[in-house]
């Protein structure tokens, strides 16, 4: 992820923790900075996530593979 595209989530992300608390949603903001202190860690575990579901997709799409031997 570059620069840009981390400094527009942070901005979205800070918008909404003060959308949500000048509602009263203290919770939900909390939630939001906590969120937004870890993108960098969210952000690597969504790449483990498609990582791992791109090779079992690839492994799988293999039809050949399954195939009975005689």
């Amino acid at each position: 992820m570059n620069e840009s595209t981390k400094s527009l989530i942070r901005h979205i992300l800070t918008a909404l923790g003060v959308l949500l608390a000048a509602l009263g949603l203290a919770d939900a903001s909390e939630l939001v900075n906590g969120t937004l202190a870890q993108l960098d860690s969210i952000w690597d575990a969504a790449l483990v996530l498609v990582g791992f579901g791109t090779s079992v997709a690839a492994f799988l799409s293999g039809k050949e593979r399954f195939e009975e031997r005689s």
